[in-house]
């Protein structure tokens, strides 16, 4: 574990997904932190909790952000931080955690692991968090819409498409949903052994007899124009990489 500077003093403001698995992060590491969110505080709590903090963190919604960050009154020693994937703002540093947080919270070995994407011109990383040894990754602030339109495609679209996956074996076969676990664990191992070789099926064969059954099949299905719109962006991503 990385050393903890003996003036750090994070506060985490929110009580939402985000904040509360980042506390339990703080637990595990044995990093002092205080707490502070609406719903079980004041206004003249919150300015005395700034006062003591080295590091603020705004682990709140995007829309919050900005405006709550003009609430406190900081002086030029104290670093404001926030953990949104598309956000940029000249008062609030960015520091995104590549990762998904549900409602249950993780071993430490699965925070250790994940990485943070931080601005090209950033402070270093362990002056954003002190205290941490996760990696951390800059990238252009140009490119955080793209990179975050990403995340979300990859990690939020394909569980909507699981979860139709697995509700349609329910209600439409009555079938267990455990029977669809294999093929979801052997798609994600794929990706991850192989993650440009990992696509499989009529897409990958360029079986247009299929595809055609595949979307006459979804005609009455909301679906639909999901399935025709990854047809399409496929083929139009071979065509760009063959140009």
């Amino acid at each position: 574990m990385r050393q903890v500077p003996a003036k750090t003093h994070y506060l985490i403001i929110g009580h939402g997904r985000m904040a509360k698995h980042f506390c339990h992060y703080l637990n595990l590491l044995h990093i002092p932190y205080t707490q502070w969110s609406r719903k079980s505080h004041t206004e003249d709590e919150l300015q005395a909790f700034a006062a003591q903090a080295s590091h603020i963190l705004l682990l709140i919604s995007d829309a919050s952000i900005e405006t709550f960050s003009r609430k406190l009154s900081l002086n030029n020693n104290q670093i404001l931080v926030h953990f949104s994937g598309q956000l940029c703002l000249e008062n609030v540093i960015s520091a995104h955690p590549l990762y998904t947080f549900t409602q249950d919270l993780y071993p430490l070995e699965n925070y250790l692991t994940v990485p943070f994407i931080i601005e090209e011109n950033s402070l270093p990383f362990e002056q954003l968090l002190p205290g941490l040894t996760n990696n951390a990754y800059r990238i252009p602030r140009y490119l955080k819409a793209y990179y975050h339109a990403l995340c979300v495609l990859s990690a939020n679209f394909t569980c909507i498409l699981w979860q139709k996956f697995f509700k349609e074996l329910h209600n439409t076969f009555g079938f267990d949903e455990k029977v669809g676990l294999p093929y979801l664990r052997q798609t994600f191992q794929n990706l991850i052994h192989n993650p440009q070789g990992s696509l499989t099926g009529p897409l990958a064969r360029n079986d247009q007899k299929t595809l055609l059954a595949n979307m006459n099949a979804l005609k009455n299905d909301p679906f639909l124009p999901v399935y025709e719109a990854f047809v399409k962006a496929f083929n139009e991503e071979m065509q760009h990489e063959c140009a």
